[in-house]
């Protein structure tokens, strides 16, 4: 194989490679409209903190009508994705649920200061 049938080579796989890049990224974000059961209304998508003097209940859905499958205690890491309503929906980052989705009420969440 000569110089220049080794450089179409390599950027015909380059191409694949990025043209399969951008099938998952799509199939991703066809995923991303489900996040929480479909019920999101409003995407968040930053890391965050419980921020409660007492442990916070993580529910099934958005409201304290769903049932609670744990309870996270302060400053439990979470990565906020999304809201509906008053309720944020989350993935536990470390503790005892770490790894768990779920729905808290976004009042106990800390929102990180942005700055410069």
């Amino acid at each position: 194989m000569n110089t220049l049938t080794r450089r179409a080579a390599t950027v015909a796989t380059a191409g694949t490679l990025l043209l399969g890049g951008a099938i998952a990224t799509a199939s991703t974000a066809s995923a991303a409209s489900t996040v929480g059961g479909g019920a999101c209304t409003q995407k968040v998508q930053i890391h965050s903190w419980v921020e409660t003097a007492s442990a916070l209940k993580i529910r099934t859905g958005p409201g304290a009508g769903y049932s609670a499958t744990g309870q996270l205690s302060q400053m439990t890491g979470v990565w906020w994705s999304c809201n509906k309503g008053s309720w944020a929906y989350v993935k536990v980052e470390r503790g005892a649920h770490k790894g768990e989705w779920g729905w808290v009420a976004n009042q106990y969440l800390a929102v990180p200061m942005q700055t410069d």
